[in-house]
């Protein structure tokens, strides 16, 4: 919905700036009606994999059955548009049906083949005007800013459709087809099913695009849906963004919207267009799009993340400071009774523990650990290093035989301490907790993570999907901007450190209790690693519906009342 929406509000306006100006809304209509075109194609090539070079037959289509039926045969243009969809789907399920068979390279040569039988029919034929075409075909209105706003409506709208389509089962399908067919046939997936629904769908945008080209540039012909059109459209999506909403729009942008920039000049059209082709297999193999997304996550946020850094540390806070050999660990503390430490996890802060630190009977503190937050920087970043000097805030704090919180990394480092020192921990809470031998991230991730670490849009986007049933935007808010004052080292060197330690030997040394309680809908952590923990330690597993990664920030009144009954001996 934000992407079409965008569009059509930076679309808009762009419209108001030219509103004046006739030739500019033709170019800009026609750019959109092509990116339209382009993106029924990024449905079957980008989503699903399957290659098509015959494209602009489906244009033809939408573009001749809309303009004989206003001028043949009398119809209202926009009751034409239903006949387009039907036809379309027609032609859809003709096309589909050697796709079902065919891949690769014969599939191309299958596709071509039916764009241009479907023009040469066309140019045949003299109720269509044969190779000459059709003239005078009435407008949609008689403002060319009105033409081009309606372009401009029906691209955002079958943009928003197609995020819907993508996110449904019926989009997963169609990604499992495009990456393997055999393990998609594996998991029951219909291929030719899908790969039906995937023609039939891009089919029916090209049929709209030839209805909207149609009625804005009131004259069409055979010519203007052959086969070098079929190529402009793949190299439109090639160009602008395989698997991409937008791809279409940029590659539009490049190939309809240029030889207007160089129509005063001699170079030859297909030398550029091959040149830029050329170059975006090359240096942006996935897109424009996707390059300039990616420059966008790695610097175009940096001057936001430098001014969070900047006012975040010297912002004025509630709590206090702990000198540990030299490091500041900053800390709050809330209510009074028997002490309780909790532990936050990675891209975290105290503010994790914001909605159950006021527990009755309870005095809970909430530090910071070391390279997160407010606390100092320290060198060595080892889960056992930043237990020691948990250990030692608890020393200088004077707090013994306490209830351990420890929440995602922080309940390794919970464990650390428990299993290492066992006086200073009367019971143990593990929240969604690594295992005892550690946490393993894929090697391929380590490149998201150090983007994280400039891009607050992307961070958000990660610590969003680590909270799924929590609705409280403004914490977000503040959870992703305390994120930021970690340690930059951190983003990628934490998940080192949760690979690189082992409590197998060590745990057996506590002896207190242990309940560990996990989300059912965590991503990360999954019931074998709890019950590994639970298992070792005699300890209790506790499963929480509904929830993800933190139940502290998703079902704050939940994880009080289990804090309770297990700290104070409830059943």
């Amino acid at each position: 919905m934000k992407t079409a929406l965008y569009t059509l509000i930076i679309g808009s306006l762009l419209g108001l700036i030219f509103i004046s100006k006739s030739f500019l809304l033709l170019v800009f209509s026609n750019i959109i009606i092509f990116a339209i075109a382009a993106l029924g194609l990024n449905v079957i090539f980008g989503y699903t994999g399957q290659i098509s070079i015959g494209h602009a037959a489906f244009m033809a289509i939408g573009a001749y059955t809309s303009a004989f039926f206003t001028m043949s045969l009398n119809m209202p243009i926009f009751l034409n548009l239903i006949f387009v969809i039907l036809f379309s789907v027609l032609f859809g399920m003709v096309i589909a049906l050697p796709a079902m068979r065919l891949k690769g390279f014969y599939l191309a040569i299958a596709t071509m083949a039916f764009g241009i039988a479907v023009q040469e029919i066309i140019a045949s034929m003299d109720i269509f005007g044969g190779r000459t075409g059709m003239r005078d075909i009435p407008a949609f209105f008689d403002s060319d800013f009105n033409t081009y706003f309606l372009n401009l409506i029906f691209y955002s709208l079958l943009i928003y459709i197609t995020s819907l389509i993508v996110k449904s089962p019926t989009g997963k399908r169609f990604n499992m087809v495009r990456d393997s067919e055999l393990a998609a046939r594996a998991f029951g997936v219909k291929i030719a099913k899908a790969k039906l629904q995937a023609f039939i769908i891009s089919s029916i945008y090209s049929g709209i695009a030839g209805f909207l080209y149609a009625h804005t540039l009131g004259y069409i012909s055979p010519a203007d849906f052959g086969l070098n059109v079929s190529l402009n459209l793949l190299a439109m999506v090639i160009i602008g963004g395989v698997a991409s909403l937008n791809g279409g729009l940029i590659g539009s942008v490049i190939i309809t919207g240029m030889p207007f920039l160089f129509s005063r000049s001699n170079f030859p059209m297909t030398i550029i267009v091959g040149g830029l082709l050329i170059i975006f297999v090359l240096f942006f193999p996935r897109g424009l799009s996707y390059g300039l997304k990616m420059l966008y996550f790695r610097y175009f946020e940096i001057p936001v993340v430098w001014i969070i850094k900047k006012f975040g540390k010297n912002k004025k806070k509630e709590g206090s400071y702990v000198n540990v050999d030299g490091v500041k660990l900053y800390y709050e503390v809330s209510g009074e009774g028997n002490p309780v430490v909790m532990i936050h996890g990675n891209y975290a802060s105290h503010r994790w523990f914001e909605k159950v630190k006021n527990i009755e009977g309870f005095k809970v503190y909430t530090p910071d650990l070391p390279n997160f937050g407010h606390s100092d920087r320290v060198k060595e970043i080892q889960i056992d290093t930043y237990a020691e000097y948990i250990k030692r805030f608890m020393d200088v704090l004077e707090l013994n035989k306490v209830v351990l919180v420890g929440h995602s990394l922080g309940g390794a480092v919970a464990m650390s301490i428990a299993f290492r020192y066992p006086e200073k921990v009367e019971k143990l809470i593990l929240v969604d907790s690594p295992s005892l031998k550690g946490l393993k991230t894929p090697e391929e991730n380590y490149y998201v993570l150090n983007l994280l670490k400039n891009n607050r849009t992307l961070l958000k986007n990660s610590l969003k999907a680590m909270i799924p049933s929590s609705s409280d935007r403004k914490l977000l808010n503040h959870l992703t901007n305390d994120a930021l004052l970690m340690n930059p080292k951190c983003f990628t060197e934490n998940a080192r450190a949760l690979e690189n330690y082992n409590y197998e030997e060590t745990s057996k040394n506590y002896r207190g209790e242990v309940l560990f309680i996990l989300g059912e809908k965590d991503t990360l952590i999954t019931k074998n690693m709890a019950n590994e923990v639970v298992q070792s330690t005699n300890g209790k597993l506790e499963i929480i519906p509904d929830v993800g990664h933190s139940i502290i920030i998703e079902e704050p009144t939940t994880f009080i009342d289990i804090f309770k009954n297990f700290t104070l001996g409830k059943n």
